[in-house]
């Protein structure tokens, strides 16, 4: 059997990924991933260290050989190896490994390239960015070009606008405008600070465990740019937004740049504190909106030279005539394609993109049209978890029930758009603090436990699926 090359039946295989599990386990675990063969029935994925092939091995696997299933055809055994640079005899390894100071990425490494270019900087090492994720790799359309021009100016004139808060829903470009205004100002030769909510959240305790929170707060108070992704993390989290409080306002006085991303309005972030959303209104806040058809083609254009196949103006106006609520759905669609049509023979034609885009597309228009309702996620996760709809708006403890009932307000939340006030009426007028640490169980666990992320994936699926024969 004629088997397409491994590392294209991967790159199709990563832009289903990543529609299935969380931005920070795509980031960390997947996004630098390569196919290095395909074998018989055996697929053989590369990693950049022992330590992420265990992890993938461990807690992903059954997720990725059902989505490789899905783009080959048949099953399929998956295995992990360390992929090794070119002339390289060792693998890319984790700054923390060797205790040198945090210059990984958001994925977790930093490439040979980035690391010599940074060894030349006489100020020391760059800040945590991913090296993709420049202004200059950031396709402009209506949709998105105030909250280009800012992060542009943001880059160039800190203090201008300040704070300036970027905002809207998951794969809209919040974290590549992020990223751009780091490599910008550092490139300008500014001391930038990146981190995720998360990880600022994750920082401030193992500060407090060893001692060395002073050691935190000269970090995150220090810098000249402090970019902070997904500030809605820190909702209901008391200690950590009184943290980010004082930083936030010892930079504002110092004439420092903040930036932070978020999946709502500030005024929408209810599980903040009103000091810190008070704040966030004091500069520019700069919506990203779902790409309409012209920037969806004109991203298209800009992904496709990147790939072997070569894709006719034609093929991609067909891609983007598919209604897509965000670009990395987009090119998730891009992708299906690349890895489809080797599998029918080579053919591109529009019959051909419609049969690899059905399965993607229905999900996307439904979601597109609407947000599924809160009967339809209540139902779904009941399929998955075997509890019963009054069971997730009951009061029993018992440990899976809970765990339903979480999955349930998280899925309410990102998928269904629902306010927490909202989401605490639904499962039985539950009060805010509960809800709000539901969904911060379940967010934790789609980095650390596969079993969440599988049943997240096939809880949205069933829904889809509904959707469609409806």
């Amino acid at each position: 059997m004629t088997h397409q090359p491994a590392a294209a039946t991967w790159k199709a295989t990563l832009g289903q990924l990543e529609l299935l599990v969380t931005r920070a386990n795509f980031d960390t675990w997947l996004r630098d991933t390569i196919g290095l063969r395909h074998e018989h029935d055996r697929f053989v994925v590369g990693a950049q260290t022992d330590f992420a092939t265990e992890w993938l091995s461990t807690r992903l696997r059954p997720l990725i050989s059902k989505t490789l299933a899905r783009v080959v055809g048949h099953a399929l055994h998956v295995d992990f190896e360390v992929a090794r640079a070119e002339g390289d005899p060792s693998p890319v390894l984790l700054a923390a490994a060797s205790g040198a100071p945090d210059t990984s990425f958001d994925n977790g490494t930093i490439d040979a390239a980035t690391a010599a270019s940074a060894s030349r900087v006489s100020r020391g090492v760059p800040p945590a960015l991913n090296p993709a994720l420049t202004f200059d790799a950031f396709v402009i359309g209506e949709e998105n070009s105030l909250a280009f021009e800012a992060a542009r100016r943001a880059a160039s004139d800190p203090g201008s606008m300040n704070p300036l808060l970027i905002f809207g829903a998951s794969g809209l470009g919040k974290t590549h405008l992020l990223n751009a205004i780091g490599h910008a100002a550092f490139s300008a030769g500014r001391n930038v600070i990146y981190a995720p909510a998360e990880r600022f959240g994750n920082d401030y305790v193992r500060a407090l465990a060893d001692g060395k929170i002073e050691q935190f707060r000269s970090r995150y108070r220090g810098c000249d740019l402090l970019l902070l992704d997904d500030v809605q993390f820190l909702e209901g989290k008391e200690k950590f937004q009184a943290e980010f409080f004082h930083a936030f306002n010892d930079l504002h006085a110092a004439g420092k740049q903040i930036v932070i991303t978020s999946d709502r309005a500030p005024s929408q972030l209810t599980g903040l504190s009103e000091a810190l959303r008070s704040r966030f209104q004091w500069g520019l806040a700069a919506d990203l909106q779902k790409p309409g058809y012209e920037t969806r083609l004109a991203i298209l254009r800009a992904k496709a030279p990147q790939h072997a196949l070569p894709l006719p103006d034609d093929a991609l106006v067909t891609i983007a005539e598919r209604c897509c609520p965000t670009v990395r759905e987009l090119e998730g669609f891009l992708n299906r394609v690349i890895a489809y049509v080797p599998l029918v023979g080579g053919a591109l034609t529009p019959e051909v993109i419609e049969k690899a885009l059905n399965p993607l597309a229905a999900a996307a228009n439904s979601a597109d049209s609407a947000p599924p309702t809160a009967d339809a996620i209540v139902g779904a996760v009941c399929a998955r978890t075997g509890a019963q709809p009054a069971d997730l708006r009951g009061r029993s403890r018992n440990r899976e029930l809970t765990y339903a009932r979480h999955l349930a307000m998280y899925m309410l939340k990102e998928d269904a758009r629902k306010s927490v006030a909202e989401i605490c009426r639904l499962m039985g007028n539950r009060d805010h603090s509960t809800v709000l640490s539901g969904i911060s169980r379940i967010t934790l666990e789609l980095t650390t436990r596969p079993e969440t992320t599988s049943d997240l994936a096939e809880a949205r699926t069933t829904i889809a699926e509904r959707l469609r024969v409806g």
